[in-house]
């Protein structure tokens, strides 16, 4: 848990709060409050996790009573938009909480059910706030709920529906976007570029996601820095009413040294910014004080096997602290075993790489079975995106077939930590994990740590697909020992890739 910090003035306009036990557990008060007063966080604007999965009349009556006791809440009501109900309560609650968050399968815009309740939130003059659901739907809701005289703040805005995102917002004005799914490289800095910071506001997911990620990315933008006091806090008390404050601008803590194991050279086929290979270690050890990164071609990965490794190759002898690993791929294994022939002995090549999702062999496969074969006589080791069913034991029979070679779960899990991949870390020698995620959850990242031998565990970010200083958050909020930290941070993969 969270230890009780300064308060540093930051309005967190994304928190939940809800039961301890049931289908809406997971954000206890108490947990909500720790986390807040943990990152210095004055307001969290509040919603019940009831309203939102359960029954909204007793969710939002039960937020209620919990924000007269905490000064420190603020409360967003929850109105189904698939209740026809849910139109006369808008007006009944409107006057004692600070916004609606519209909840339900039909999406303003989506359709004739949503109509009444989003005209009726919006004629009670409070912010609304809605979240992303698809790349289309922010451009949907704008339409729809432009001319309704408030705010609308999406959230989750995420790399996968980025470009559209601010497509939309640049055509409808009222649209606003919170931080919480902001994970991807100079996601706040692009935002902030396109449609104004006065547009951007602080949201975290708190306690479900790591507030230090959000905080993270943007304390670290290029941003002046009265557009980060805007993000951070001016930006909700004036959309919400809230009483102002002075807003603290601290340096990002950074670990004393890293080695990121997950890194890419581009470009990206997402709506990132181009990072050219020479520039990337440079940002890098600015954002996390890496001293050495390990990077594989997303050309490789995704569409030209033997291009995109010879780029690796070039890059990783040119650049002394960024190492590399060469992609293989199961739909084509002599081609793979070829390039590791031809290759896995070049300066600077340290490992290879896995993509089971990319190449659409899930981990239980026979194809990825034959590829660990010809992987195993390389001996590097393998960093593996995994896929599919039972994939935690089907990896976990890959590392004991071949107890020599060292295995990198990337992400700790399906592109975010599960628990399982601590348990079979725990179970094998060879097999190691790194957590860098944009979904990763506080509680699950947590119990990773707890679980997970603490010489198993390594750093990695994604970049340039990912923010370093945003996955550096989840890393910081997750509780990592302080007598374990080094080790996490650089000595385990140090050690791994043989780098002294």
């Amino acid at each position: 848990m969270a230890q009780p910090a300064a308060d540093r003035g930051y309005i967190d306009i994304n928190a939940q709060v809800g039961p301890r036990f049931g289908g809406a557990r997971g954000a206890a008060l108490e947990e909500l409050v720790a986390e807040r007063d943990g990152h210095g966080v004055r307001l969290s604007l509040v919603r019940h996790r009831t309203a939102l999965v359960g029954e909204s009349e007793l969710g939002n009556r039960t937020l209620l009573e919990l924000c007269e006791s905490e000064p420190g809440l603020r409360p967003i009501a929850v109105l189904s938009v698939d209740r026809t109900n849910d139109v006369d309560r808008a007006a009944g609650i409107a006057s004692k909480v600070a916004g609606f968050w519209l909840e339900g399968t039909a999406r303003p815009g989506g359709g004739l059910a949503a109509e009444p309740v989003v005209r009726a939130a919006a004629e009670a003059g409070r912010p609304l706030l809605v979240p992303v659901a698809g790349r289309g739907s922010t451009a949907t809701v704008g339409a729809a709920t432009e001319g309704l005289g408030v705010p609308v703040i999406m959230i989750g805005s995420h790399y996968t529906t980025s470009v559209d995102d601010l497509a939309a917002a640049r055509r409808y004005e009222h649209l606003r976007f919170d931080t919480s799914s902001m994970a991807h490289y100079r996601a706040i800095e692009t935002a902030v570029g396109v449609v104004g910071a006065e547009r951007v506001l602080l949201g975290t997911g708190s306690p479900f996601r790591a507030i230090q990620s959000s905080l993270n990315a943007i304390l670290a933008a290029a941003i002046p820095d009265e557009a980060k006091r805007a993000i951070l806090a001016g930006n909700a008390e004036r959309l919400f009413d809230l009483p102002t404050g002075s807003v603290d601008l601290p340096a990002v803590a950074l670990p004393e040294r890293a080695f990121d194991t997950h890194s890419h050279s581009g470009p990206m086929p997402w709506d990132v910014p181009d990072e050219g290979d020479d520039a990337l270690m440079p940002a890098l050890t600015r954002h996390n004080r890496a001293r050495y990164a390990v990077a594989s071609s997303v050309l490789a990965i995704a569409a030209d096997l033997e291009a995109g490794n010879l780029r690796t190759v070039e890059g990783s002898a040119r650049m002394p602290t960024r190492l590399g690993y060469l992609v293989a791929d199961p739909n084509d294994i002599e081609a793979s075993r070829d390039q590791l022939r031809r290759w896995g002995g070049e300066p600077g090549i340290v490992g290879v790489k896995v993509h089971t999702e990319w190449s659409q062999r899930h981990t239980g496969s026979r194809q990825i079975a034959d590829l660990f074969r010809v992987l195993a006589d390389h001996g590097r080791p393998v960093k593996i995106h995994n896929d599919g069913p039972d994939w935690d034991q089907h990896l976990l029979r890959i590392a004991r077939e071949h107890p020599r070679l060292p295995i990198i779960i990337a992400h700790a899990g399906l592109g975010y930590p599960n628990l399982e991949g601590a348990r079979i870390a725990r179970e094998a020698d060879n097999i190691y994990a790194e957590m860098s995620s944009s979904f990763a959850q506080l509680a699950t990242v947590r119990q990773f740590i707890r679980t997970i031998p603490p010489e198993k565990m390594l750093f990695g970010t994604d970049a340039p697909l990912l923010d370093p200083s945003f996955v550096l958050g989840t890393y910081q909020d997750a509780e990592i020992p302080a007598a374990d930290q080094a080790a996490i941070y650089y000595d385990n993969a140090a050690r791994l890739f043989g780098v002294s």
